[in-house]
């Protein structure tokens, strides 16, 4: 079965990633990354560690910028699990920026975060080849409601530190017993809440811990509850 026919979608949102906006360009932190790592400003994958200084300029929601080791290790932790590698799920990207990209059945993100910017930042400034092509589909300026559209989703789950408090193992079973197609939505920043417009759009919103838990360890519970409650389903 392709991932692509799967009942259950993950959506990493508003993830923290993106290329160092062109009003950046130009500051001694992008220099410093370019004489350092040879890496050209337009391909650089914006990070405090490289570029918190420059940051301090950036106007919004900055706090949820500059941090691709978000991402990475969400995604290192949901492709590792048997739910993925046996085609259950289907992952995908949804960026700050309305930029979505789709993980390809079987693939494995690289495993350093050096490596893993210099992927993204050739898929999300349009240069990337045929080796990116096979492991990642890319769409440029998709919100998310379209994204929702586009996946033809029927039940929306948001997992947010502010809602009540639920049993995952409980919600996961419901959603399965219902057999929707289900988008579970994961936060891709380090802190603070999904914007309003996608919370408006999850028909639930779930907590599942007191605490505030990284976005790793959310995707990873969340697919082996997943994965539990298919295999009594089955």
């Amino acid at each position: 079965m392709s991932s692509k026919a799967a009942n259950q979608v993950l959506v990493i949102e508003e993830a923290s990633l993106e290329i160092v906006p062109p009003e950046l360009r130009h500051s001694r932190e992008v220099a410093g990354v370019r004489s350092k790592f040879g890496v050209r400003p337009e391909l650089q994958i914006l990070d405090r560690n490289f570029h918190s200084r420059a940051m301090t300029s950036l106007k919004g929601d900055s706090q949820k910028r500059g941090r691709p080791d978000v991402v990475h290790f969400a995604l290192l932790d949901a492709t590792s699990t048997p739910l993925f590698r046996k085609d259950k799920v289907l992952i995908m990207i949804h960026t700050i920026h309305n930029d979505t990209i789709e993980l390809e059945s079987g693939t494995r993100p690289p495993r350093t975060l050096q490596r893993f910017c210099g992927v993204m930042a050739k898929i999300l400034s349009g240069s990337s080849g045929q080796e990116e092509s096979k492991l990642f589909s890319f769409k440029r300026n998709q919100t998310f409601d379209e994204l929702l559209q586009t996946l033809e989703i029927e039940s929306c789950i948001g997992l947010t530190k502010k809602s009540m408090l639920a049993t995952l193992s409980d919600e996961a079973a419901l959603a399965i017993s219902e057999n929707k197609r289900t988008a579970w939505i994961v936060g891709g920043f380090p802190r603070g809440n999904f914007l309003p417009k996608v919370e408006m759009h999850c028909n639930k919103l779930i907590s599942i811990s007191e605490l505030s838990l990284p976005a790793h360890v959310v995707t990873a519970r969340l697919c082996y509850e997943i994965e539990k409650n298919l295999e009594k389903s089955s």
